[in-house]
């Protein structure tokens, strides 16, 4: 079940600690309409943004817009600082993280200028809800953990509610739900006390998505319905829809998916009327689930579009609205539309891998740099001693010719600053070697991390990907499977571990460390079988015998690829594997009835033929290749006599 966050009702926790007294919305739109102190309306248009946050985000913002312009023109630091909190929050509800982070700064610095340790950790806190939204856990988990101890020291309540209701929200998250739940049931146990009603419906919502997610739904439900009847007595649109999707949620991984959707509608009218961009792009691609579940995929089609012209910051929110698109079309049999929706999930997911990868490799590089300016300075270092050299050595031949008197006293003065500046001469040289092996050390380690990469990159092509293939496509359909499917889903992802420690041992699959080749090739086959709509047949003929080790990897790898390939990019919907036992031979044949390819089109540094090829000559064997629009067939025939030597 997707995610969600119940963040957002926590806002108004600094009510009291900043001691304000709010007043009805009438009243302040009494003093708004009638006074003349500007700096009463100022405070009244920010009471009033503030009492509308949730129930109208666009009335909202005008207040908010007003409230900050009024103060600014007073030069009221003070209230400056109290707009610019209240703003951050209004951007992180529409989802506009990097604004939000921009006002709590502003908010923030002057709470540090202040020294006022309480309004610093009310900053703070908002601040870690912004990172956590944003996926940055760790670091929000970091500062959550130091808010909660000023809190206690405090003895703030709410704001140690509050708190323990993040720290959940982030254990949740990292998937540490034991944790979770103990942090959320010490947050209800303080807000029940004080009859909170603002922050307890949200630490029942974030209750109940943790139950859900442990597929407690009798608990997630009934947590959902205590938060829906605070939300209904406060006026709470947000939470409402909040909570209107998320039993809707609950009802589509039953399975009930007519019910979900009523929900689901409800959630998206609450966020359409108060301009929640974020989830209503969310809730969207809900019901464009559902309703694909259902069979209807013009209202899945309709819904999917709609989401997808909504702009949000989250990259995995689009990443996911292109899968459901490409889910979509290959149903209808509309593979070109699959395809292209198929690419910019791929381009999304590899953007998000880049941007990790790029961090690293630009902290080697900085370090590289690092060194080599050093070396520079010292370079430069050695040439200025060594012109320091010449002057001594001018005047110390100026002092030797003054007199015949001082001659003793000047040669002897000669001779140490001598000694002295070549001892500084050496010093400084074997500064700059000890640089430049540094440096060529550093340029080595770039070069064969890359070289690393490479190899490493060629096995889980040839090993893991076909397995990652098929997970990726099981918990794709994890809503509209059951707990079958996920067990076999991380039974899977639990032997493409097993993979990846025994290409870094240099050892032989773990598929075929305890199994001959025909099980191995067998269960691979099944594993896909059980992914994919292609139907992948396996057949063994003749009598069984065992090969050496290292020749099974290469056949094992052989046929992974032959079926990832029929699979990915052969658009069959058969694929027929054949291992065929013979005298003196090994034959095995893959045939699929896509729409073939052109050999000599094929890009020559694609790692998945040019792994075949070598493995091929690995094994010195003979192949049979056809390739046309009826399909591929690839055959190959070891003699087994060849294989001993390995």
């Amino acid at each position: 079940m997707k995610k969600q966050f119940f963040l957002a009702l926590w806002l108004l926790m600094l009510v009291s600690a900043q001691g304000q007294n709010q007043s009805p919305k009438d009243s302040l739109l009494l003093v708004i309409r009638t006074s003349q102190d500007k700096a009463a309306v100022a405070s009244a248009h920010g009471k009033f943004a503030w009492l509308s946050l949730m129930s109208d985000n666009l009335l909202a913002q005008k207040h908010l817009d007003t409230s900050l312009a009024l103060f600014t023109e007073l030069k009221d630091a003070e209230q400056i600082a109290r707009a610019n909190y209240r703003i951050a929050v209004l951007h992180r509800l529409q989802g506009d993280y990097q604004q939000g982070l921009i006002h709590i700064e502003q908010s923030l610095n002057y709470a540090e200028q202040q020294q006022d340790s309480l309004s610093i950790a009310n900053n703070l806190f908002q601040k870690a809800v912004i990172y956590s939204l944003k996926g940055d856990y760790d670091e929000g988990l970091e500062v959550y953990l130091r808010i909660l101890d000023v809190y206690e020291a405090l003895e703030h309540r709410k704001g140690m509610g509050l708190t323990l209701n993040s720290i959940g929200i982030t254990y949740a998250d990292l998937g540490k739900y034991e944790d979770a739940i103990a942090n959320y049931e010490r947050a209800i146990e303080i807000h029940e006390a004080d009859k909170d009603s603002v922050n307890l419906p949200n630490v029942y919502g974030n209750l109940a998505l943790t139950y859900s997610n442990q597929k407690r739904y009798e608990l997630a439900m009934e947590y959902y319905l205590k938060a829906r009847e605070i939300d209904k007595a406060t006026d709470n649109n947000w939470g409402l829809g909040i909570n209107s999707e998320n039993i809707g949620l609950v009802l589509q991984e039953q399975g009930k998916y007519q019910e979900a959707i009523v929900y689901y509608e409800q959630a998206k009218s609450i966020f359409e009327a108060n301009n929640f961009t974020t989830d209503l792009s969310r809730v969207l691609t809900n019901l464009g689930r559902a309703y694909y579940l259902l069979g209807d995929f013009s209202a899945s089609k309709k819904n999917l579009q709609e989401a997808l012209n909504y702009q949000t910051d989250s990259k995995k929110v689009t990443m996911e609205i292109h899968s459901n698109l490409s889910q979509l079309y290959k149903k209808q049999g509309q593979f070109g539309l699959a395809l292209s929706h198929f690419e910019d999930f791929t381009q999304y997911k590899d953007s998000i891998f880049e941007e990790d990868r790029m961090r690293n490799i630009n902290e080697l590089q900085v370090k590289y740099e690092s060194t080599k300016k050093d070396k520079e300075i010292a370079t430069q270092q050695l040439a200025l001693n060594q012109q320091e050299t010449e002057i001594q050595k001018k005047r110390t031949l100026q002092n030797y010719l003054i007199g015949a008197v001082g001659f003793l006293a000047v040669a002897a003065l000669l001779i140490w600053l001598i000694y002295r500046q070549k001892q500084k001469r050496k010093d400084q040289e074997l500064l700059t070697l000890k640089r430049e092996y540094q440096i060529k050390s550093l340029e080595a380690l770039i070069e064969g991390e890359e070289k690393e990469r490479f190899r490493i990159a060629k096995e889980l092509h040839d090993g893991v990907n076909g397995d990652l293939s098929a997970i990726k496509y099981k918990l794709s359909t994890l809503i509209e499977m059951n707990n079958k499917v996920i067990k076999e889903a991380i039974t899977m992802i639990d032997d493409s571990c097993k993979q990846v420690r025994a290409i870094s041992h240099n050892l032989v699959p773990p598929a075929l460390e305890n199994f001959s080749l025909k099980e191995a090739a067998q269960a691979y086959c099944e594993s896909m079988n059980a992914a994919h709509q292609v139907q992948i047949n396996f057949q063994s003929l003749g009598s069984e015998f065992q090969l050496p080790k290292k020749a099974e990897v290469n056949v094992l790898r052989i046929i992974q690829e032959l079926v990832a390939n029929g699979v990915k990019h052969a658009q069959a919907t058969e694929i027929d594997v054949q291992i065929s036992y013979q005298e003196n031979g090994l034959q095995v044949t893959v045939e699929d009835d896509g729409i073939g390819f052109d050999r000599d089109e094929i890009s020559g540094d694609g790692i998945g033929l040019s792994n075949i090829n070598s493995r091929i000559d690995y094994l010195n064997a003979n192949v049979d290749f056809v390739s046309n629009q009826k399909g591929t067939s690839f055959t190959f025939e070891i003699d087994t006599r060849e294989l001993d030597e390995y």
